[in-house]
């Protein structure tokens, strides 16, 4: 196939406002190509409350520790209290349920326990939170704790964890623990053991909703990293310094459809559209192609898709009509949305003998004129000149 040529955009929708929303600070992308489709005060730093917590579970994945791993609750860490599993110093799980209980009903306790557990100590824990915040790029997240309870200089901003939010949807391990709205895991001294309750309650609300973490503290507000889907596109939404839970629900929930609606289902192949016209070799004439099928997207309707061919250079003579002659794909920026094949319009045969010497002499006598034309008129051009 030869070279890639790119044809004139797909026409765009008309942009609608976005919602008004009480947060401090909001930002939602697109997981799958970064795209911003929403933003207030992207950049602003503010403590993120438990939603820390993401980058605890991320090291931890991460780093590859086996899930039956055993993890031991230290002093410090039994003693951490405000959101916990009441761990007991001394008590075990495995690394699979001290993240369970991290990530569902935000265990301050699982996460002492998983950083001394990954790093030897929570100080040293942090600091390779820092580091890993720098190399994704974070540049308005410092971490000083593991759990997100108030410190100073321990902040985020809505852009970065929305980074890290679709960073951390990556891993299918995540993302099966954090869409359970319940779960179970062994409780010191509670034979029917630990019933651990998510505090993301859209969860049950909300189909489309599958993730991520919740936070609150006095100093954070409602702090929510939300996980959505829908047609395919998965949606991560930064929500930090709501005033109220039904405000953080309300606000969420109007950031999420105003994203959904600029999604729309778009032929961005049509079937049977001619797209090119292929120069045929030992000959001046031209092969029409067109579209095999219509290819059907769900995409973001601000943008302008783009469709670029794919042609033989030169094509393989003889052709018949209906053979596949080259493809037509559909871009979203640099995102591949599908292709479709080009079929040709007519026959095309074999060239014969007479048919390219016809076509050598006839590009003979065409290269000749041109240089006539060019000759006559240098001649004139010194005839007159003064």
């Amino acid at each position: 196939m030869g070279a890639s040529l790119v044809l004139a955009p797909v026409a765009a929708a008309q942009e609608q406002p976005p919602p008004d929303i009480a947060a401090k600070a909001a930002v939602m992308i697109n997981a799958g190509d970064g795209r911003v489709i929403y933003s207030k005060n992207p950049d602003m730093q503010l403590p993120m409350a438990s939603t820390t917590k993401m980058m605890t579970a991320l090291l931890i994945i991460e780093d590859g520790h086996n899930m039956n791993d055993t993890v031991t609750c230290s002093k410090r860490c039994a003693e951490i209290g405000e959101s916990s599993i009441y761990l007991k110093e001394g008590e075990t799980l495995t690394v699979e349920q001290m993240l369970y209980g991290l990530m569902l009903p935000s265990g301050n306790d699982c996460a002492i326990a998983l950083a001394e557990y990954d790093a030897g100590s929570v100080e040293a824990f942090v600091n390779k939170m820092n580091q890993r915040a720098a190399q994704l790029g974070l540049t308005n997240t410092h971490f000083v704790t593991p759990h997100g309870l108030d410190e100073p200089g321990h902040y985020t901003s809505a852009r970065d964890f929305a980074r890290l939010g679709a960073v951390l949807m990556t891993h299918q391990k995540i993302r099966e623990i954090v869409k359970h709205s319940v779960y179970s895991i062994p409780g010191y001294g509670q034979p029917d053991g630990r019933t651990l309750i998510n505090t993301n309650h859209l969860l049950d609300k909300y189909p489309f909703i599958d993730g991520v973490k919740t936070g609150y503290t006095d100093n954070a507000q409602e702090c929510i990293i939300i996980s959505a889907e829908d047609h395919g596109n998965e949606f991560i939404l930064s929500y930090l310094g709501g005033p109220t839970l039904g405000q953080c629900d309300q606000d969420v929930i109007n950031v999420l459809e105003y994203g959904f609606s600029k999604y729309v289902d778009r032929t961005v192949i049509a079937t049977g559209r001619q797209y090119a016209q292929l120069d045929i070799p030992y000959s001046h004439g031209k092969l029409p192609l067109a579209a095999a099928s219509s290819l059907v997207m769900h995409v973001y309707n601000l943008d302008n898709v783009q469709e670029r061919l794919v042609l033989p250079d030169p094509p393989t003579l003889p052709i018949r009509k209906g053979d596949k002659v080259g493809l037509v794909e559909a871009y979203d920026g640099n995102n591949l949305l599908g292709s479709v094949y080009l079929l040709a319009g007519e026959d095309v045969p074999a060239p014969g003998f007479v048919d390219r010497i016809g076509y050598y002499l006839s590009s003979i006598v065409h290269v000749f004129g041109l240089v006539s034309v060019w000759l006559l008129n240098s001649g004139l051009k010194e005839t007159f000149a003064p």
